[in-house]
């Protein structure tokens, strides 16, 4: 019995099957980059002389929201890399949507009702509609509930409707691959997603300049087009470019590490270019900030640098990334690092509940001091993981045996003689 507390209470030793320990610390630094911001910006940082002596640059550090969308781009597309230059089928569509389902909506789910607990008796009129909106994860095309409830959980909106895309962008992906396995052919196709995404990021621009604050009251084409520009961008994109930058990584990946086409030596010189140039485009991208922090505003006109200002970042993060998974042992030393994979393992949780906590939403944390608060938000971030998230997890990672174990050998397997020795 000892035995089974103690084994319980220690987190897990493995984020999932094929990990790549690494990016435990990337996504810890994800989500300590949201605490911070959000903790800065309780205390109200902005107005002290230091931090207007910076011009406010560490407002940057809300973009940890773009990093985790090219972390979730990495590790969902690479099974269908895999795939695809491999000559096997693609992964189920089915057990795909129900590994995202088991890993997103318990935790997502319980949260949500928190919140609404919390707000529906001082709320003053119904919250059915932006419940609704919740639930369905569709809150991010709805001005009036985009951040409502828990300021993060409008990107659960924006990586839920990723995970219904990506499927379908994967098939057409392999369309384009055909049967040649061209990792030439893949890059460009990725590329071809990532200029689409752009496009109708400019496009949706275009129609938001074009309609007026009182559109939906007039009606006609003019709320139809309000209408469309909230379901294709939402209120601040729906990044897919972003997700599609971590995609391309995971190729690169793929290619180099795990089909071993590139010499551990050549990936670590490649490496050191990558963190270079990620750490020059991040400063880039940090002094200006304030690009990242627009909204959907009807009648507003969007410049080139604000449509691509995402699309920066995500190749910052995408190169630093792929850096430090490709980087040598004292990189892998600092993001493996025990207490910084503890983090990346209960991130999703600490991600959703720290800003009640900070904020003092929950009653009971209300009187407590900040560095009490901090304290708290870490314990109920891990009694989270411990309770809503790992059961899930061990649910997942079943599927995930059982999707390996019925998959059928891909040519390079049948053609060396090892499908039956995996």
């Amino acid at each position: 019995m000892r035995t089974r507390i103690i084994r319980w209470l220690l987190p897990a030793e493995s984020s999932g099957a094929g990990e790549i320990r690494a990016l435990d610390g990337v996504r810890a630094v994800a989500a300590l980059s949201i605490v911070a911001f959000h903790t800065l910006l309780h205390q109200h940082i902005e107005y002290l002389p230091a931090s207007q002596a910076i011009g406010n640059v560490w407002y940057y550090l809300s973009m940890g929201v773009q990093l985790f969308f090219v972390l979730s781009g990495f590790l969902l597309f690479r099974p269908y890399a895999r795939a695809m230059l491999s000559g096997a089928a693609l992964p189920s569509w089915a057990r795909f949507y129900q590994r995202r389902a088991l890993r997103i909506l318990p935790v997502y789910w319980v949260a949500l009702a928190v919140m609404l607990a919390t707000q529906w008796p001082v709320a003053g009129k119904p919250l059915w509609l932006n419940a609704l909106t919740h639930i369905t994860l569709l809150h991010d095309s709805f001005p009036r509930f985009s951040r409502d409830l828990d300021g993060p959980f409008w990107t659960l909106a924006v990586e839920a409707q990723f995970y219904l895309l990506l499927p379908l962008i994967a098939a057409g992906v392999s369309r384009v691959v055909g049967r040649t396995r061209s990792a030439a052919r893949l890059f460009g196709a990725l590329l071809g997603v990532i200029a689409l995404a752009e496009l109708v990021r400019w496009l949706d621009t275009l129609l938001m300049a074009s309609v007026t604050p009182q559109a939906l009251a007039h009606g006609g084409w003019e709320a139809a087009r309000w209408l469309l520009t909230l379901a294709t961008m939402g209120m601040q994109g729906k990044n897919l470019e972003v997700f599609f930058v971590g995609a391309l990584c995971s190729t690169l990946y793929v290619i180099g590490t795990e089909r071993e086409e590139l010499a551990r030596q050549t990936q670590r010189r490649v490496a050191r270019w990558l963190l270079t140039v990620g750490l020059l485009l991040a400063i880039v991208a940090a002094l200006n900030w304030k690009l990242g922090t627009v909204l959907f505003t009807p009648g507003e006109q969007w410049g080139l640098a604000i449509i691509t200002y995402p699309l920066v970042v995500g190749v910052s993060f995408g190169a630093l990334t792929l850096g430090i998974v490709w980087g040598g042992p004292l990189v892998h030393a600092i993001f493996a690092a025990p207490p910084l994979r503890f983090i990346g393992l209960i991130s999703y949780s600490l991600y959703l509940w720290h800003l009640p906590i900070l904020h003092g939403d929950l009653a009971i944390f209300a009187p407590m001091p900040l560095w009490l608060r901090l304290v708290c938000i870490l314990l109920v971030s891990y009694l989270s993981y411990q309770l809503l998230e790992r059961p899930f997890l061990r649910r997942r990672q079943r599927l995930h045996k059982s999707a390996a174990e019925q998959r059928p050998p891909t040519r390079d397997e049948a053609q060396s003689g090892v499908a039956g020795a995996r």
